[in-house]
């Protein structure tokens, strides 16, 4: 067995910046995406509504991949330890997690049956959510 190192625990440290901040930026973009789509009013508001639901889901899946990591990953205080290393704190990445996590539970749980609906939703997660710093624009 390949022993683990601090190459692989660099790659998990990254792919949780990844994660989150891809993440961060995915719910900002669909927000506005569906922001767009509402006042135009198409797709028709069944259709909408469930590119909404479906990407709640999504960012559920990506968060509990984190989850799944640091509650069942041997390797998770060697992440933590790195990021610390690095000048990083991982209550950062908790505090993103945390405030991503709501933003998703509350899509998630929304009644999206109308365009208003839609769009307040929609004002509630770009008043949340900001776009992640970016060297370029995204």
């Amino acid at each position: 067995m390949i022993a683990q190192t601090a190459f692989h625990t660099y790659r998990v440290m990254n792919q949780l910046q990844q994660n989150l901040t891809g993440l961060q930026r995915d719910i900002r973009s669909n927000a506005v995406a569906w922001k767009a789509m509402a006042t135009a009013q198409s797709p028709d508001v069944a259709t909408l509504a469930q590119f909404a639901k479906d990407a709640a889901a999504s960012y559920e899946t990506r968060l509990g991949w984190v989850l799944t990591y640091k509650n069942t990953s041997p390797n998770w205080p060697a992440v933590t330890a790195m990021f610390t290393a690095l000048g990083g704190n991982i209550a950062d990445a908790t505090t993103l997690f945390t405030q991503m996590k709501a933003v998703a539970d509350q899509l998630g749980a929304a009644t999206l049956t109308t365009y208003a609906q839609i769009s307040a939703a929609c004002d509630q997660i770009l008043a949340a959510v900001q776009a992640p710093d970016s060297l370029w624009p995204e």
